[in-house]
C-alpha cells in the first residue's frame, strides 16, 4: 500500500459545534470533515461561493491525540441579527494537532485538491488569499500547516461507520440546510498509519 505524505495542521485553540446543540455551545471532540475541506479551500485561496470545485475528493483524518477541552463565558449569536446576542457557556478545545490525507477520489478538476495543497504548502507566494487561515471560526486561528513524509507515532484515526457514535457533516450547504450531509464515524483505536488509512478515507461532498 503507498501512504501519501499526510499534511499536519496545528491549531491551539478551536471548536466544532454540533447541529442539535442549542444553548450549551459543546463540542466534537476532533474537526468534522467539512471543515477541514472549508480550511483547504481557504488555503488554495478558494471562494466561498466556488466550494463545490473539489467535491468528489476523498480525504482521512487523524489526531495525535484527543485535545484537552476548556469552558469560557462569553457573547453568542441566537438569532439572524448581529445584535441578537446573549451569554452562554462554550466548551474549546486545547492544543489540536490534525493529520490530513488527501487523494484523488472523483474529484474530476485538473489539478485536483491534493495535488494543489501539495503545491501551495511548497510555493505560498503563488496563492492569492486574505484573511488568517482558521478551523472553524475565523478566530480558530491555524498555528502550523505542514507536509510531514514520515510518521512513526500511532494516531487515533476517524473512521466511517454506520453504527459509529458521531453523526458529521460531509458537506455544509449554508443557503439551504436540507442540502448538507452527515455521516456517521467512530473514533479508533491508537494505530499506525497503514493499518488506520484502510477504512479512514471518506468522501468530500457524501
Amino acid at each position: 500500500m503507498t501512504v501519501p505524505s499526510p499534511i499536519r495542521v496545528e491549531v491551539p485553540v478551536c471548536a466544532f459545534r454540533p447541529y442539535a446543540s442549542r444553548e450549551y455551545q459543546d463540542t466534537y471532540p476532533v474537526p468534522t470533515p467539512a471543515s477541514v475541506y472549508g480550511m483547504l479551500l481557504s488555503l488554495l485561496g478558494v471562494p466561498r461561493e466556488a466550494k463545490a470545485l473539489h467535491r468528489g475528493a476523498e480525504m482521512a483524518l487523524a489526531v495525535s491525540a484527543l485535545p484537552g477541552r476548556a469552558k469560557v463565558f462569553r457573547k453568542l449569536r441566537r438569532g439572524k441579527e448581529l445584535t441578537d446576542t446573549r451569554p452562554d457557556y462554550q466548551d474549546l478545545l486545547m492544543g489540536l494537532t490534525l493529520w490530513i490525507w488527501l487523494r484523488k477520489g472523483e474529484d474530476a478538476t485538473n489539478p485536483p485538491l491534493a495535488e494543489r495543497v501539495s503545491v501551495a504548502l511548497a510555493h505560498p507566494g503563488m496563492i492569492t488569499r486574505f484573511g488568517g487561515l482558521s478551523l472553524g471560526e475565523s478566530s480558530y486561528l491555524v498555528d502550523t500547516v505542514k507536509i510531514i513524509n514520515d510518521i512513526k507515532q500511532p494516531l487515533i484515526f476517524l473512521h466511517q461507520d454506520e453504527s459509529g457514535f458521531y453523526s458529521l457533516p460531509v458537506w455544509v450547504d449554508y443557503a439551504d440546510a436540507k442540502n448538507t450531509i452527515s455521516r456517521r464515524f467512530r473514533l479508533s483505536e491508537p494505530m499506525f498509519v497503514v493499518k488506520g488509512l484502510e477504512s479512514a478515507w471518506c468522501r468530500i461532498g457524501g
